[in-house]
């Protein structure tokens, strides 16, 4: 489907990269759901908790402009993909949720709530977010978008599972009230809303027999959402299954569903009704726009599949009438603003594209774009008063272009790139904790920036005028997936990045860090490096580029000294600004790129992160097989404290002398992405048996397959898992040999851990496993399954659901010290 931008976005987002069709049965099917005014607003707590098939029937089948409130952006999930984690999988998921939205037809929010990871209950949740903030973002969403019907996923209750769920609902129901209260949140500047109904998207999910419960209760209406759209060739929950299945870091590709299907939903608060839509405006006449009805049903009228041109002179005979009576409700008028003109521009084949000649922009330079128009209809149609949307007058010769039918005509221009302006999301402008922080209140709600750089142009054609904007895009073919398209990014013009992050020193030796400088614009750079107490060499040099997007490598050497802390290395960038007689030091950014095939593609501005860290541990062995899972850095950490460690992927473990390694260690979820390792599980234990070590990290739950399907004795996987990474460790077996040799584990060993303990521990397991650890979150018993150790032959069997994969990245060093023990693991002595 063709994505139309409704609501109160008021500027072009970036058009997804799935394959989209203007086919004249989908301006039909548009037509059609202009033409119903209601608002449904869907609230849950993370990308991947809404209901795409209630989202799809919505906007498809009833029209209703529908929305999808998400209070976070996933930061504190899992990636099955890749190895972003905080707030790169957050720029990952929101994508994701923005791909989702542009096949079910929905559009998305966001409140500045910080996913902080797994919590157990709302207390605890409301304990980490700033809660009056969220419910104020809750609210202003409502008042900006104006929902006739709230629908949350959720019930405000234990029932929902996380904490962070049932606060959706509870924030929710709470937001319904305070909307339509004049004193609430007066300082948004918005008029209070009221909202008619509020309903939970019940499912069997919470109660089976949820079939006859509805039809006993009238509080309960039961809907549909199968249904197909002819004008589409899809059914809604085709389309939902499509939708699902862009939450490809979450694992959640789904088989496509057709046929009729139910949906639940208990009415929470609000009037009653014979239906969900009840007393609710189901044409533009009902909120006293009889003449947008006529209007738009003349559009309708004129609609001729072969030749779409035709609604031409009604579409814009139905923009003038819009725009010259506003709606009561502000945003319905900018709702049909925007999808006539997206519509007119779709009657007549418009293809405008503002194509810029590189990836990259600096701020304050000036960018050389091609600027492409077709259209295919046989009118005359022509481009006119382009301007750029920071008020730029275009000199150039678009200022007005004939279109003649098929032809694509190209032209040059050139447009600044204001010195303020950045493609790093606005919500990560500023350091955070449990609350995004953003300056901006107009940002708050919206999923993503504005176009860095786009072209407003107005459409001139026998039939009369409109205006669409036209954002900056980059384009390139590519040999195997041809056209690939993407966002003209801004970005500084130098950036820095290190393969290895945290470099550990195991003892007073110097060590070689090497740094990777981008630069993004020719010139001459002056780099000054800062790490306290430490030896640098060199702490200043130059770099010279010729050219830009090209990158320069610098070895430096590392003296730390053994009683130091953790240092952070800081990296300058020395220049002399206009104006300025003394060089000033700017802090050198990393640039980290979130490119994969089903989303577009995005940036994020971190800090290089790079630490020094002296570490007293030991280890034995010298090399480690590791097995790639989802995706994890913890290989490249056990590198870190001095192991050769070989990725071996199914032919290579195949073929391998697995006797040559001190351990093999499976990476996060391993057994739930490589099936193949199922077929390998006799090799492991012969592995086993001869005296290895096998390190299985944390694997979700499947109906597929258990526990016994990969170790040696068996187990139960659970979800159970400790939250709060302060929680107090329980040495259950002190005298362990993993809590002792060869590094003497304390608890200071697990201070300053991240987000948690650990996750999917075990539940149950066979009397064979020894758990010498514990933990438990405040108010629950200790969980002991989050490390269990089992001899097999002369080696051993270890499940381990401590979350290395968060710890290590974060330089975590009592969480290397515990993993060089379990890699060093021998029974012999026990």
């Amino acid at each position: 489907m063709k994505k139309v931008l409704f609501g109160w976005l008021a500027f072009m987002l970036a058009a997804p990269i799935m394959a989209q069709t203007n086919a004249s049965s989908n301006l039909l099917h548009r037509i059609h759901q202009i033409q119903n005014p209601s608002r449904v607003l869907y609230v849950a707590a993370h990308p991947d908790d809404e209901n795409t098939r209630m989202i799809s029937w919505l906007a498809n089948d009833i029209g209703a402009e529908t929305a999808y409130l998400s209070l976070t952006r996933g930061d504190g999930g899992q990636n099955l993909i890749g190895t972003e984690l905080s707030a790169q999988l957050g720029v990952l998921r929101t994508q994701e949720l923005m791909q989702a939205r542009a096949l079910d037809g929905g559009q998305q929010f966001f409140s500045r709530a910080v996913d902080f990871g797994y919590s157990k209950n709302p207390e605890e949740t409301f304990q980490q977010w700033d809660k009056e903030q969220v419910l104020s973002d809750v609210v202003r969403v409502i008042r900006k978008f104006k929902p006739h019907i709230i629908i949350t996923r959720f019930p405000p209750d234990a029932r929902a599972g996380h904490g962070h769920h049932t606060a959706s609902a509870m924030l929710a129901l709470e937001a319904f009230e305070k909307a339509a209260d004049e004193d609430e949140f007066k300082e948004q500047g918005l008029a209070p809303w009221q909202v008619k109904r509020i309903f939970w998207n019940h499912s069997a999910w919470w109660q089976r027999n949820i079939d006859s419960l509805a039809k006993a209760d009238p509080s309960y209406f039961v809907v549909d959402v199968g249904t197909y759209v002819p004008e589409i060739g899809l059914s809604c929950n085709e389309l939902a299954s499509y939708s699902r299945s862009q939450h490809k870091s979450q694992g959640f590709g789904v088989s496509v569903a057709r046929g009729s299907t139910k949906e639940y939903l208990k009415l929470m608060k609000g009037e009653p009704g014979e239906s969900i839509f009840d007393g609710l405006p189901q044409s533009w006449s009902d909120l006293d726009q009889a003449d947008w009805a006529k209007a738009l049903k003349e559009i309708e009228e004129a609609y001729d599949p072969s030749a779409p041109h035709k609604m031409l002179g009604p579409i814009l005979k139905a923009l003038k009438i819009v725009g010259a009576k506003p709606s009561t409700e502000a945003n319905s008028h900018q709702y049909l603003l925007s999808a006539l003109s997206q519509l007119a521009a779709d009657a007549l084949g418009l293809k405008l594209e503002l194509l810029a000649n590189e990836e990259y922009a600096v701020p304050g330079t000036t960018v050389n774009f091609r600027a492409r128009a077709i259209q295919r209809s046989p009118l005359e149609v022509r481009i006119t008063k382009p301007s750029s949307n920071w008020g730029q007058y275009l000199k150039s010769s678009i200022q007005e272009i004939e279109l003649p039918n098929n032809e694509l005509i190209q032209e040059e221009l050139s447009l600044e790139i204001p010195s303020n302006i950045s493609s790093q999301p606005y919500w990560l402008a500023e350091d955070y904790q449990a609350m995004f922080k953003v300056a901006n209140p107009e940002l708050i709600g919206l999923p993503e920036n504005r176009a860095v750089q786009s072209v407003r142009v107005q459409v001139t054609t026998e039939k009369g005028n409109f205006a669409l904007d036209v954002p900056a895009r980059y384009k390139f073919s590519d040999r195997v997936e041809g056209e690939i398209e993407r966002p003209m990014m801004v970005v500084p013009a130098l950036t820095v990045s290190s393969r290895v992050e945290k470099l550990f020193f195991l003892d007073e030796n110097s060590k070689s860090l090497d740094l990777d400088f981008r630069a993004f614009q020719k010139g001459n750079y002056e780099v000054v490096l800062k790490a306290e107490n430490c030896v640098l060499k060199p702490d200043v040099f130059g770099l010279i580029y010729e050219g830009g997007n090209t990158i320069q490598s610098r070895t430096i050497e590392v003296q730390v000294s053994a009683d130091n802390g953790p240092v952070n290395l800081e990296i300058y960038l020395r220049e002399t600004k206009e104006g300025q007689d003394i060089p000033q030091l700017t802090p050198l950014k990393k640039l980290v790129e979130i490119d994969y095939s089903h989303i577009d593609k995005r940036m994020i501005l971190e800090e290089p992160g790079i630490s020094f860290i002296p570490l007293d541990i030991k280890t034995k062995g010298e090399k480690i097989a590791y097995i790639m899972g989802a995706g994890d850095k913890v290989a490249e950490g056990i590198s870190q404290i001095g192991y050769q460690v070989d990725i071996l992927d199914e032919q290579s473990f195949r073929d391998a002398d697995l006797s040559s390694y001190q351990a093999v260690v499976l990476g996060i979820r391993a057994y739930n992405t490589q099936a193949w390792l199922f077929n390998r599980k006799a090799q492991l234990e012969d592995y086993m048996n001869n005296g290895g070590n096998v390190i299985v990290q944390y694997n979700t739950r499947s109906r597929s397959f258990n526990a016994e399907d990969f170790a040696p004795y068996p187990f139960t996987l659970s979800r159970e898992r400790v939250t709060e990474e302060d929680a107090e460790v329980n040495f259950v077996q002190a005298a362990h040999p993993v809590l002792t040799e060869p590094n003497a584990i304390s608890q200071s060993d697990f201070d300053n851990w991240v987000q948690e303990r650990g996750l999917y521990f075990a539940s149950e397991w066979d009397s064979r496993y020894q758990a010498p650890l514990a933990w438990h979150d405040q108010g629950e018993p200790d969980r002991l399954g989050g490390l269990l150790i089992a001899k097999y032959g002369k080696g051993a069997f270890i499940y381990t659901g401590i979350s290395f994969f968060r710890e290590l990245p974060a330089g975590v060093p009592g969480a290397y010290r515990l993993l060089a023990n379990l890699i060093s693991y021998q029974h012999g002595g026990e």
